[in-house]
């Protein structure tokens, strides 16, 4: 398939058709004006373009021109108010907008762009970080979690794992369905990271050929009932493993150290600054727990220091499910180390750079909080992959040279200009030849 297959044209037919599966949550006696089309275009819109006026200046712009941006570049028929899209949009699950994350990595396997993505023969990695979206002590939801604290005072909040594909070598991660930490039908305690991310294998590992994923997680996650649940799903991990939290398995590590069982590499690396001194450990077979029955599990340790002045920069220790040999050693430390990406890439970049991931667009009682998060990372998503495939977004990306410089560009040429499309607004933009000013201008 051509690389047009994945333009932004061809994202947001895929929304206009999920959307269209959607069932309005409205009864039927009540106020319809606004179609649920609109109601979720008008905001994902918003998380699109990064500017929370975005419909109020094209409705400005409708009553100038008799036409908007809204209109051209994303399908809506109508331009809906904030209030009337959260109010509509707090009935509709997030879950019900996940088949499009899925779609899109699919498309993007099947086209090959995720080859680059491969290491470790052929494994994705897929990190899973947990994160928090909402805090506050007054506006809560069935859907909060709570925490009391020493004071007796009690904060409310959201959180969720947000999973993406993410490669030592490669800038961007791709987003994957978001896995929501919320009070669960049924249970007597709250929701926790784990729990939630066995959900999300439970919900998604299907989608990845056997044995073809590994995991990347950090110390809450390498714990046994965790790695079981890989195992069982035919999925592969490296996680963090600390000793605080591994007693029985660094005691064993010391045994086998004493009897020179622990095996040893060193590398010297150039950072393109200075040499790097690159120490690694690493044991097959060593148990996870001392209670039995006990995973057997491979660990892995490496500490970086400077060689100029013995400075060390980085350690850490992993387990992990693959085999480990002096030939794979420093491949699946660099793959653990990836896991940085998900905090990085993803989470920074949705908190402090125009994506105001843990600001509160709205709260409501059922969804709405979950489903605007969703349609945020939908956004994000839709920049990456045409960051990936599409050549002129690339070229208007590396023109402008900051994302928030590139964000502020589209957020004020479309305030006054109108466009035909999307394509339209970034050939526009790339188009370096004067512009005609018709008219009489003395």
């Amino acid at each position: 398939m051509e690389a047009r297959r994945l333009s932004f044209s061809f994202l947001l037919d895929y929304l206009h058709r999920l959307i269209e599966t959607i069932e309005d949550p409205r009864q039927p006696s009540n106020g319809t004006r606004y179609s649920i089309r609109d109601l979720l275009l008008g905001a994902f819109s918003v998380f699109y373009m990064q500017c929370p006026s975005f419909l109020e200046h094209q409705r400005q712009m409708q009553s100038r021109q008799g036409h908007n941006n809204a209109q051209r570049l994303f399908g809506l028929a109508d331009i809906p108010t904030n209030n009337q899209i959260k109010t509509v949009l707090d009935g509709i699950a997030a879950q019900q907008l996940f088949p499009i994350f899925i779609w899109v990595y699919q498309a993007l396997a099947a086209q090959g762009w995720l080859k680059s993505y491969e290491v470790l023969n052929g494994q994705l990695l897929v990190g899973l970080d947990g994160t928090e979206y909402f805090s506050s002590e007054k506006i809560h939801c069935p859907q909060c979690s709570h925490r009391t604290h020493k004071t007796g005072r009690v904060s409310y909040h959201h959180n969720a794992i947000l999973p993406v594909i993410a490669a030592p070598e490669q800038e961007h991660v791709i987003t994957l369905p978001p896995e929501f930490i919320h009070p669960q039908d049924g249970a007597d305690k709250q929701d926790s990271e784990t729990a939630a991310a066995k959900r999300w294998i439970e919900r998604h590992h299907s989608l990845f050929p056997k044995g073809s994923l590994t995991l990347l997680g950090d110390d809450l996650y390498s714990r046994q009932p965790m790695c079981q649940d890989c195992l069982d799903h035919e999925l592969n991990f490296i996680f963090v493993c600390l000793p605080s939290s591994h007693p029985t398995l660094y005691e064993w590590l010391e045994y086998l150290e004493a009897n020179d069982e622990v095996y040893a590499l060193q590398e010297r690396f150039w950072n393109g600054r200075y040499y790097e001194i690159r120490q690694y450990r690493y044991v097959n077979r060593i148990p996870l727990r001392d209670s039995q029955p006990a995973l057997a599990v491979n660990w892995c340790e490496v500490t970086v220091i400077r060689e100029s002045d013995s400075k060390q920069l980085y350690h850490n220790a992993f387990v992990t499910s693959h085999n480990i040999d002096e030939n794979s050693v420093v491949n699946i430390v660099t793959a653990a180390r990836a896991r940085w990406k998900s905090e990085n890439e993803n989470h920074n970049v949705l908190k402090t750079q125009g994506y105001h991931l843990e600001h509160n667009f709205g709260h409501g009682q059922k969804h709405l909080a979950m489903t605007l998060l969703t349609l945020n990372l939908l956004a994000f998503l839709f920049h990456t992959v045409l960051h990936l495939v599409d050549t002129a977004y690339q070229r208007i990306r590396a023109k402008r040279g900051t994302r928030k410089g590139f964000f502020q560009d589209i957020q004020t040429l479309t305030k006054y200009l109108l466009f035909d499309s999307w394509q339209h607004l970034i050939d526009f933009m790339l188009d370096d030849s004067t512009p005609v000013i018709k008219g009489n201008t003395s």
